[in-house]
């Protein structure tokens, strides 16, 4: 199976180069493949998964997604709002708006009528077990519950990537549970390619490989 994201000698320094967040990184990912990204605070995975996301830019390196070299555009929002579908620890909803209208806040970035997100914002509160929460603001929800929306949200413009960046690092270990069977579940009947990052051994572990970094370098890979 050829490679779908290519990761080649990636560095990335902060602090007037005192911090070397990432240090060399190489890493080959497959289309459709479900990994996991694990390594102690500080490692460089959140960095390197914000790269892969293109919120930021290596110092040096490239990475290579779809054969287009990413690293080499200069304005990334197409490629975030078409190629990627981000959930982050937090939720980040938007409190002031349903649930319907934060699953619906990435497609204005395409070309669907106003009509079509709606139904389309419905089937994904749907797929994650969130119908009747259709008009509850996030206040109004659990942690799980808010997680999955943020699921269905990162699903609202197709995205064949789905970044993961401490999905349940601030939930119970049911609702972890829950979440990680979703997202297993979606992977499993989408295909799509799914990138974890964790610290906890038990979320990583789900994935088929585990990568493990340390001091901004890829330490080990186990399938």
């Amino acid at each position: 199976m050829s490679n779908f994201i290519e990761i080649k000698n990636i560095k990335k320094s902060y602090d007037f180069g005192k911090i070397k967040a990432l240090d060399g990184v190489n890493l080959d990912i497959t289309k459709g493949e479900y990994i996991s990204i694990m390594g102690p605070s500080g490692s460089g995975k959140s960095t390197l998964l914000n790269m892969i996301g293109g919120l930021d830019k290596p110092d040096q390196g490239q990475i290579i997604v779809g054969g287009t070299n990413i690293t080499k555009k200069r304005d990334l929002t197409n490629y975030r709002a078409q190629k990627i579908g981000f959930i982050f620890q937090l939720h980040n909803l938007l409190p002031s708006q349903t649930t319907l209208e934060n699953v619906i806040a990435p497609m204005y970035e395409s070309k669907l009528r106003s009509k079509k997100r709606r139904e389309r914002a419905s089937e994904l509160l749907n797929l994650v077990g969130l119908r009747k929460r259709n008009t509850s603001y996030p206040t109004q929800l659990s942690g799980g519950e808010r997680q999955r929306v943020a699921i269905a949200r990162a699903l609202a413009n197709s995205p064949e990537i789905i970044l993961a960046d401490e999905p349940t690092g601030s939930l119970d270990s049911k609702s972890s549970d829950m979440i990680m069977d979703l997202l297993a579940e979606i992977w499993s009947e989408e295909k799509r390619t799914l990138i974890v990052i964790t610290h906890e051994e038990v979320i990583g572990k789900r994935a088929e490989r585990i990568v493990t970094m340390l001091d901004g370098k890829v330490e080990s890979q186990k399938s």
